[in-house]
């Protein structure tokens, strides 16, 4: 008798999970005391959950919202301040307005690049902009996200450099969005590598991923500040002199877990860095 009833009791159990799953879940009127508390317990439960998504999502919504005004309203001012700096850099100044000048062209342009990282990791958490992984051959990524980093590397006197011994190796990746964490991972290693330095890039095979390797001889990173290194807007406190705004490597690991793969950083202080990106195998 005991054995009947709690079998009927874990059926009922089964059945309201079924429809708490299916979203169909509604209050019923049982007659044991067990199940009533339970029911009663359950709907308040998936009440409470449905507010607190309800909450979150307005959250999100109105934070989209924010960033997406933000984006807006901040396109023209900024454009109007670059214009007007390149203007006047063209002028007969002086060497402290020359200066001056620059220095304002900087800061638009960093003001610039943090607003479109802001609405582009925007979009990319709230799912408007989506990652497909498709099959693709890696090289292919690497040499194109390559030759978009040439012109940062030329300008600071830097070797950029690639090895990728199996032109043939595939991975599951999304080549528009990975190419963007690529370039992240390298033009971070460019900056933070001094001059007559060298980023290499490199592929490696495994049996379940495939490997690409970012080296760079710069100056390091401190054991107990790698933890840190994707987080949004993390930067070390000797990077103040570096441009940057600390939202690259954040948006490079979103990018590749979203493909389905992971990234990790290896580092000594004063032997370089090692970024190293993990994409699925097909």
């Amino acid at each position: 008798m005991i054995f009947g009833h709690n079998q009927k009791l874990l059926q009922t159990l089964d059945h309201m999970l079924d429809e708490a799953l299916a979203g169909t879940f509604t209050a019923q009127a049982y007659d044991e005391s067990l199940l009533s508390k339970i029911e009663s317990k359950m709907a308040r439960f998936l009440e409470q959950s449905r507010l607190r998504r309800e909450h979150i999502e307005n959250e999100q919504e109105r934070m989209r919202t924010l960033i997406s005004d933000i984006s807006h309203q901040t396109k023209t001012p900024l454009s109007n301040i670059l214009l007007y700096a390149e203007l006047l850099g063209e002028e007969d100044l002086t060497e402290e307005q020359s200066q001056l000048t620059e220095q304002i062209a900087a800061s638009g342009e960093k003001l610039n690049f943090l607003i479109h990282s802001l609405v582009k990791t925007s979009r990319l958490e709230s799912g408007i902009l989506k990652i497909e992984p498709k099959p693709g051959v890696v090289s292919t990524l690497i040499e194109s996200t390559i030759s978009e980093c040439n012109a940062l590397a030329i300008a600071k006197n830097i070797t950029l450099s690639a090895t990728c011994a199996d032109v043939d190796i595939q991975a599951l990746f999304d080549l528009r969005w990975c190419r963007e964490a690529l370039f992240n991972v390298i033009d971070n290693a460019i900056k933070y590598t001094p001059e007559q330095g060298s980023v290499t890039v490199s592929l490696i095979e495994y049996e379940m991923f495939v490997r690409i390797d970012v080296v760079d001889t710069g100056r390091g990173i401190a054991e107990e500040d790698l933890p840190k290194v994707f987080g949004r807007f993390w930067r070390a406190a000797e990077s103040a002199e570096s441009t940057g705004v600390g939202i690259g490597l954040y948006l490079a690991r979103e990018i590749v877990m979203a493909c389905g793969g992971y990234i990790k950083a290896e580092s000594q202080i004063g032997e370089g860095t090692t970024f190293s990106i993990f994409l699925s195998k097909l």
